[in-house]
């Protein structure tokens, strides 16, 4: 079985650097290194695409795992659109939402994701917050 890449973009003190990798943990460790920098230098890693394509071959999967988040993260909202149908871009079912709520994925800082419902990117810290 052949590990998952996904493409972060970390964050230190000095510079921020895009680069793909199996996790977070191991996108911040391959900065650090190619840096040179100590891990004290690290403020954020955020995964670029929150919604990264599914393996829907046996049917598309209901949501995505959404975890807790880190309370001292730098967070972050991003809405994630839906088509028609409830699905988001890589294929995952959400179902569709009442007029004026959106999904959004909010990330910590710190390589972890929840997904809320929310009126607006405001809305929807609060609620991961909650």
């Amino acid at each position: 079985m052949q590990d998952i890449v996904r493409n972060y973009t970390v964050t230190l003190s000095q510079i921020t650097i895009q680069t793909a990798a199996q996790s977070s943990d191991v996108a911040v460790d391959l900065v650090l290194k190619a840096e040179n920098a100590p891990f004290s230098a690290f403020i954020s890693v955020y995964q670029d695409d929150p919604v990264p394509r599914v393996n829907a071959r046996l049917g598309a999967p209901h949501g995505r795992d959404s975890g807790p988040l880190d309370p001292h993260g730098v967070w972050r909202a991003d809405r994630v659109p839906l088509d028609e149908g409830g699905y988001d871009a890589g294929g995952a079912y959400w179902g569709l939402r009442p007029i004026g709520v959106s999904l959004y994925a909010v990330q910590d800082g710190m390589g972890n994701i929840s997904f809320v419902d929310a009126p607006n990117k405001t809305g929807a810290l609060q609620q991961a917050a909650a």
